[in-house]
């Protein structure tokens, strides 16, 4: 059984809120540069902001209940996964609109790959799940996918930063996102304790507050020159 104090509970969802700014703002951008690509968009921050809130929900759950909701919990990934996917391909084609300077009503996209695209890592967990029910096989398939999409949306915001030449700083917060992110799967392996709880909030906090900062710096940037 989990052990969290309200404090620590409460604290989580601040990375959320930081997180959900960053995604806003990225989700704006690209409905900007793409038009089709808007409501794809802002459907996959929902999914992932989503996504936080329920594992922010489960800890609060628990702090003030001491119960342990499971399926609230396991929403975490099963959101974050086709969020993160369908968030990448939607930048992939805004970004690419962009450079190329076509205009955001004539960009055009294969919706059929997206719904594709965005279905697979929840395809995937089925079928792990359906072959190891007994396991959290499925959960790992998630959360590697979702690290695999997280990592593509970095890659792809950090080369349209570069490209519209935004400063280092800037460059760095989606760098800095990536490896805090990564480094929580160490953090996770800490005895339990309300001092390991405060250093991996404090860390997802500062990842997440990085990425606002990098989204919304990129954002403003995407939306300077003309559509």
């Amino acid at each position: 059984m989990h052990s969290y104090s309200v404090g620590v509970a409460l604290f989580d969802y601040l990375p959320v809120l930081a997180s959900a700014f960053g995604l806003i703002c990225l989700a704006l951008a690209i409905g900007h540069r793409h038009h089709a690509l808007r409501t794809a968009s802002w459907l996959a921050a929902a999914l992932i902001i989503l996504g936080g809130l329920c594992k922010a929900s489960w800890k609060l759950i628990i702090a003030l209940q001491a119960q342990d909701i499971v399926w609230l919990s396991n929403l975490l990934f099963i959101f974050l996964a086709p969020g993160f996917f369908a968030l990448s391909f939607s930048m992939f084609h805004a970004s690419r609109a962009w450079r190329a300077g076509v205009s955001a009503n004539s960009a055009s996209f294969p919706a059929d790959r997206l719904a594709l695209w965005s279905s697979l890592p929840l395809l995937i967990g089925l079928v792990a799940y359906a072959v190891w029910p007994q396991t959290r096989i499925w959960f790992f398939c998630l959360l590697g996918l979702t690290t695999l999409a997280n990592a593509s949306l970095l890659l792809q915001a950090f080369k349209a930063a570069h490209w519209s030449g935004l400063p280092l700083p800037v460059l760095l917060c989606f760098v800095y996102n990536f490896a805090a992110t990564v480094s929580l799967s160490g953090l996770a392996r800490l005895s339990p304790g309300e001092a390991s709880a405060w250093i991996q909030q404090s860390v997802n906090l500062s990842a997440q507050l990085a990425l606002a900062i990098g989204c919304w710096q990129l954002a403003r940037r995407m939306q300077e020159k003309p559509v």
